[in-house]
């Protein structure tokens, strides 16, 4: 609580302001309360710089700041230690909880989800999390969720409980923290539940996801480049997103280019922007991928892609921060966090020297490899809900037998999530009840296994009509190309007329 007296009260995350909230997600100079003839205004620092806009703070209505914190005006006896004013600021944490500690990394991660009840760490065996650590006390500390939060208390350890790298007595965990009990690290993983399914959050519900998120949660208030790894389809730019959606940044835009999937004479105008007349066919001015970023994330996928040249450009942006349109003779200067993403093995390709050096150094601060789906089966039942229900509008209300999610669960995934969505389109539109069982899902399966195979001119017409005669997005869900769909209905309804 803080007292509202005449003054002003600067609200943000820098040091300086009267109410400091060191927290990721909270802007350095967020709002400002202005105290003036009876009335208390508010002033929005960030959409407002210049103090030319305010609005009238109701009391006990609550206003965010930034991303995970909020403040209210209310009411307050009158104390002796307080000042004349009968009026407080109350900042608080809003938003979810974390949802798990994680501990070790990768394959390897342990993940223990906090529910609504307390639940002790320490070496005694009847502990709800029990860590065989000569360092740490039989009843070390003990984690308590409550509607403000959730919070760590230490229990009178011997060799004490560490937040951030500070002993404490009793403290809120915040997403991307870590805890530290005897030699045992956890991180403290992000509290968006992965039931929501938002459409720019990854499905979080094994381990090895969670601990995903806790780095996420952990890189994303940090300025720096990121580099996410992973095999293709594993859902590296949703990890981009949602590094985005937790930093500082989250008001501003978020922008992907993928540097292999545009022709080498156009990759360089999307990334840098060119001038109208810069080249044939430049009938107007462009602004690149770094300009339209500004404030926000640029996240460059298949980096490893980019030749050599627009390799030196993009390291000269990242140490100067300023970019020079095609055909033009200034430089603008941006300010962008740059998330790198690749399957392919850089430091291989460094020792080739097919990747610079000095680039690889600067993208390689901050890296988050995202295991393939087969290394994490226990996020495949809840992305297979998440895909069913997406799709319902077009194909009706599925959902899977027992059997069909374990033999989705022992297929070995080469594509990884997207291979995943294809089968479930492919068994979706392939069964004609509410409840796909494992010979649907086989039988897609083998679809895939096999892309060459011609499926009968029933399964092309059930596909068209599930999307209501869209054979664009038919194609799609068959796994081929809108002309070959075509043809193949063609001759698969003249084979089926000649029986």
């Amino acid at each position: 609580m803080f007292p509202l007296g005449a003054h002003a009260l600067e609200v943000g995350s820098h040091p300086d302001c009267d109410i400091a909230v060191h927290a990721s997600g909270v802007p350095g100079r967020a709002l400002l309360v202005l105290p003036a003839g009876g009335t208390v205004y508010l002033y929005d620092l960030v959409t407002a710089p210049g103090l030319t806009e305010r609005s009238v703070m109701p009391i006990d209505r609550r206003v965010s700041i930034g991303a995970g914190y909020s403040i209210a005006r209310c009411k307050a006896s009158v104390e002796p230690s307080m000042p004349v004013s009968t009026e407080l600021l109350d900042c608080h944490p809003t938003g979810p909880r974390p949802i798990a500690l994680v501990q070790g990394r990768g394959r390897e991660a342990q993940a223990f989800r906090i529910a609504d009840r307390p639940l002790s760490i320490g070496a005694a065996s009847d502990n709800a999390i029990t860590l065989s650590d000569r360092a740490v006390s039989r009843f070390h500390c003990r984690i308590e969720p409550s509607e403000k939060g959730v919070f760590v208390r230490d229990l009178g350890s011997t060799n004490g409980t560490w937040v951030d790298g500070v002993r404490i007595q009793r403290i809120e965990l915040r997403a991307g923290g870590t805890v530290r009990i005897g030699r045992t690290e956890f991180r403290v993983a992000s509290g968006r539940r992965s039931e929501t399914f938002a459409s720019a959050t990854p499905v979080v519900a094994s381990s090895a996801m969670l601990a995903i998120m806790a780095e996420v949660d952990r890189f994303a208030r940090l300025p720096w480049p990121a580099l996410i790894h992973g095999e293709t389809g594993v859902g590296k730019e949703l990890v981009a997103r949602a590094l985005h959606e937790r930093s500082p940044r989250s008001g501003g835009p978020f922008v992907a280019l993928n540097g292999g999937g545009l022709p080498r004479d156009l990759i360089e105008s999307e990334l840098f922007g060119h001038e109208r007349g810069a080249f044939t066919g430049a009938v107007q001015s462009h602004r690149g991928a770094f300009e339209q970023a500004h404030g926000g994330t640029l996240f460059l996928d298949e980096v490893a892609e980019l030749p050599p040249a627009l390799q030196t450009r993009l390291l000269r942006v990242l140490e100067t921060w300023h970019v020079r349109r095609i055909g033009s003779e200034s430089a603008r200067r941006v300010n962008v966090r740059l998330v790198c993403a690749t399957h392919r093995d850089l430091r291989r390709m460094v020792q080739e020297g097919s990747f610079r050096a000095d680039l690889y150094y600067r993208i390689h601060r901050l890296v988050i490899d995202v295991p393939a789906l087969r290394h994490r089966t226990d996020d495949i039942g809840p992305l297979a809900e998440h895909f069913l229900s997406s799709m319902a509008e077009e194909v009706g209300e599925k959902q899977l037998s027992a059997e069909a999610v374990w033999r989705l669960r022992a297929y070995p995934w080469p594509g990884n999530v997207r291979e995943l969505r294809n089968a479930l389109e492919l068994a979706a539109i392939g069964c004609d009840t509410s409840t796909i069982d494992a010979d649907v899902v086989d039988r897609a399966l083998r679809r895939l296994a096999d892309p060459v195979a011609r499926p009968t001119a029933d399964t092309l017409r059930r596909a068209i009509e599930a999307y209501g005669g869209n054979l664009s997005a038919a194609a799609r869900a068959l796994g081929i190309p809108r002309s070959t769909l075509r043809d193949r209905f063609r001759d698969a309804s003249a084979r089926d007329d000649a029986r």
